[in-house]
Formats: structure tokens, sequence, C-alpha cells
């Protein structure tokens, strides 16, 4: 529940900036990411037989990138993460749109706001995603995983401080969506309202405990979605 004070705080903001996994889809629906991680591994099997076998177990493809670039010449960086981005763009042909999420990107550029994706996805794959649901043309920017920098990405302030930068404004006049503790640890770094959306079990446990400012179990308990159902 989100108490009065905090909707009139939301109410006087102009940037809504959403993660893109989970907020705004589910993008490995159809394509798990425990798949496109041990692919990753596999690849880097023929040159680094040590990292692979380190890696044998690991299910987050974006952990998998994040720990070959500690290890790995920069162009295997570069070809690991062309990698991922491929099956990222294949993946989102199958991903599935969050409930309230399309309604409320909607909503708040109905309202006057900017909207924005601040995700370590890659660009591609959510700029697809965005013109395959007809959400393109209101949203604004997106920022994805700097490319081939891993140490870039969530829960590091980077990508929400470009956005600020890429918008002209500042972290107090904008808000963040995000469902994942790194995704809270970017805002609290960068100083923005940060929204946890805990829409599975054990996720309001895990973002309170990183101190999200505020906790829903659906984007439809957002105050632009409420006052677009009752106007």
């Amino acid at each position: 529940m989100i108490r009065s004070g905090q909707s009139r705080e939301l109410a006087a903001k102009e940037l809504l900036l959403l993660d893109f996994d989970g907020p705004v889809c589910s993008v490995f629906a159809g394509y798990p990411a425990p798949d496109i991680a041990q692919e990753l591994v596999a690849f880097t099997e023929g040159f680094a037989p040590d990292l692979a076998k380190q890696l044998g177990g690991e299910t987050d493809p974006m952990q998998v990138l994040s720990t070959a670039a500690m290890t790995l010449p920069r162009q295997r960086v570069i070809e690991l993460d062309e990698r991922l981005r491929r099956a990222e763009v294949l993946a989102v042909e199958t991903a599935t749109l969050t409930s309230g999420a399309s309604e409320l990107i909607n909503a708040a550029y109905g309202r006057g706001l900017s909207v924005g994706i601040v995700s370590n996805n890659s660009e591609p794959s959510i700029t697809k995603y965005l013109k395959r649901n007809g959400l393109d043309s209101m949203v604004a920017r997106v920022l994805g995983r700097p490319f081939a920098h891993p140490e870039s990405m969530k829960p590091k302030p980077f990508l929400l401080e470009q956005a600020l930068a890429s918008f002209k404004t500042t972290a107090a006049k904008a808000c963040f969506v995000g469902d994942s503790v790194t995704d809270i640890e970017a805002g609290k770094a960068a100083a923005i309202m940060t929204i946890g959306l805990a829409n599975k079990a054990g996720k309001r446990q895990r973002l309170a405990a990183v101190g999200a400012e505020i906790l829903v179990d659906e984007l439809w308990e957002l105050p632009w979605l409420i006052d677009a159902q009752e106007s």
C-alpha cells in the first residue's frame, strides 16, 4: 500500500524510469536465462577452460559476462557480450508482458511524464520488444547494458546517472521502478526514489532489506494507474 504522502511525492515526479526484465516483461519466459548462461559458458570452454569450469553451474547470463570480464582479454569480452545480445534479441520474441506495464507507460506518458528504460539487458533487445508491442513511441530513452562493460551494470548507478543526464533532469524529479536487489541498490546510489516491484514470493523481504522506499505487489498499485482508472 502506498501512503498518501508517497502518492503526492510521486505525483510531482517528471521522469519515470523502469527496469526492463520484470517491470516491463519477463524477458526469458520462452528462452530461459539458465540456458543462455550455459551457452555462454560453453563458448568459453575453448579458450578459457578453467573459467568455464568455475562458471559451470551459473544460471545468470549477466553474471557469466561479469565474471568473465574480470579475467578475459577485451576481445573475448566483446565476443561474449555479442553472443548475449543475440540471445536477448531472440528471447524477447517470446517474452511475456508484465501485468499493468503497458497501461503504466501509457498513463505516465499521457500525464506528461518522460518515460525511460534503464536495464542490464541490451539496448537492441529492449528496443525490439518495445516496437513489437507498440510502446516505443511513449518511451523516450532506452539505456541498456554498456556493451562489453559489465562493470557499469546495476547495482552501479552508472545507467541511472546516464538517464538523468540524458533527460537533463535531477534525481529529485525522477523515480525508478525495479524488481531486484541490484535495482534498489542502484537507485539508492543514484539518490533516486526507487519503487520495488515485489511480484514474486520473497521479493518484498529482499527489496525491503536493501532499502526500497516504496514496495508494491503489482504495477496497478502505482498512482498513475490508479488515477487513470478513476478518471
